[in-house]
């Protein structure tokens, strides 16, 4: 893709005459940055066009902080800006990872209901699955799995919370060892 020249994105850039250095400053920033901010919009985004317009808004960002003071580095400016077009990738970013719900559960087709039987079979394959763990290390993971703290996992048992952790991992690792090998044997 080619790049606008930074002299094409400071253009809008109006300054009273005593505040030119901002200009330069800041002309001397985007050509530091702009592939950068190109490459980073793209991993970041998945969209490289998105880069100028990040941009732009970093450097209006930018120009009202500079305004308020006296004299700034080329390197200082270079750094607010790029610290502002970050900011405006991380704001973008949760932006789109929002999770957004469309619907309701009534929306959803009736054979989506669980089958009440499954509930049986599901705590039938829990208890088989867990019948050769002692009961504390149970109650543990039990505890764990409804989103307990390891703390309060341990103050529960009496125990330490590295003792409970160790105890559980070991645990967990003897299952996924044994449904692996009943995996291996189909």
């Amino acid at each position: 893709m080619l790049l606008p020249s930074p002299s094409e994105i400071c253009w809008g850039i109006k300054l009273a005459p005593e505040q030119k250095w901002i200009e330069k400053a800041i002309h001397f920033a985007v050509a530091n940055i702009q592939q950068r901010a190109h490459r980073i919009a793209l991993s970041h985004l998945g969209d490289e066009s998105l880069a100028m317009e990040m941009i732009e808004i970093a450097i209006d960002k930018a120009v009202q902080r500079l305004q308020l003071k006296s004299q700034a580095s080329p390197e200082e400016v270079m750094q607010l800006l790029e610290r502002l077009y970050l900011q405006e990738v991380r704001q973008r970013r949760k932006a789109n990872n929002r999770l957004v719900l469309v619907g309701a559960s009534e929306d959803l087709p009736s054979k989506a209901t669980q089958n009440p039987q499954s509930l049986v079979d599901s705590a039938i394959d829990l208890e088989i699955i867990l019948r050769d763990i002692p009961p504390e290390v149970r109650l543990a993971l039990l505890l764990r799995y409804s989103r307990s703290r390891w703390n309060e996992i341990a103050a529960v048992l009496g125990t330490t919370e590295a003792s409970i952790r160790l105890r559980c991992k070991r645990a967990l690792n003897r299952i996924r060892q044994k449904l692996e090998d009943q995996n291996h044997g189909h």
